[in-house]
């Protein structure tokens, strides 16, 4: 896949033309004979590494552009395209924290539920809960650290029924420019010492 194709996927993306993507994706997957799929998954800017799914979540294209993307590999816009949903950019942003930091409460629902992992933290140390909260959006904090606190519950449930053993897995161009930025906040922080409680009691952590 050239440039120009991949500029074209991103463009589109960013523009909120789901039927023109699709069908661009279509004609381009027969032409070079890969799946859409795959062809989302390598269209990342060349200098930024942002993605299609980085613009969408951005902007705020839920219902449109997010869904289409995670049905391109299962058929089911609630599925990502794998490699997609946790794909950091040059910042070491990913799709939930571009969402998070423009306060896309949709967007960001979608994308936790479908499997964001919401504790990944970007070059300047900061997690989506973070952006959301130093660009106040505070609705979107509210219902991450609820999303955190049902995710440690069902690892609380598995460990019990596994006796005892926990498991987790922890893995945006941010606005805050300022790496050592922090905003006095018990409820982010206190976050941060549950998940990494759990994981000093058998959790892995990839990068």
């Amino acid at each position: 896949m050239d440039d120009d194709a991949v500029d074209e996927i991103l463009y589109l993306a960013r523009a909120n033309e789901p039927a023109e993507l699709s069908a661009y994706l279509t004609d381009l997957s027969a032409q070079v004979q890969q799946s859409k799929a795959e062809l989302v998954a390598a269209a990342a800017d060349p200098y930024s590494k942002n993605t299609a799914l980085h613009y969408a979540a951005a902007n705020g294209h839920a219902s449109d552009i997010v869904k289409l993307l995670f049905s391109l590999e299962t058929g089911k816009a609630s599925a990502p395209a794998s490699g997609l949903i946790n794909a950091a950019n040059d910042a070491g942003n990913t799709a939930l924290h571009w969402a998070a930091l423009n306060g896309h409460l949709e967007c960001v629902k979608m994308l936790v539920q479908a499997g964001a992992d919401v504790t990944m933290i970007n070059k300047a140390g900061h997690d989506a809960v973070f952006e959301a909260e130093i660009n106040d959006k505070g609705n979107v904090v509210d219902w991450l650290l609820g999303a955190v606190e049902e995710l440690e519950k069902g690892i609380g449930r598995a460990g019990e029924s596994s006796g005892g053993e926990l498991g987790a897995d922890a893995q945006s161009e941010s606005t805050a420019q300022n790496g050592s930025s922090r905003v006095d906040s018990g409820s982010v922080e206190g976050v941060r010492r549950q998940l990494g409680s759990l994981e000093t009691h058998g959790a892995s952590k990839d990068g």
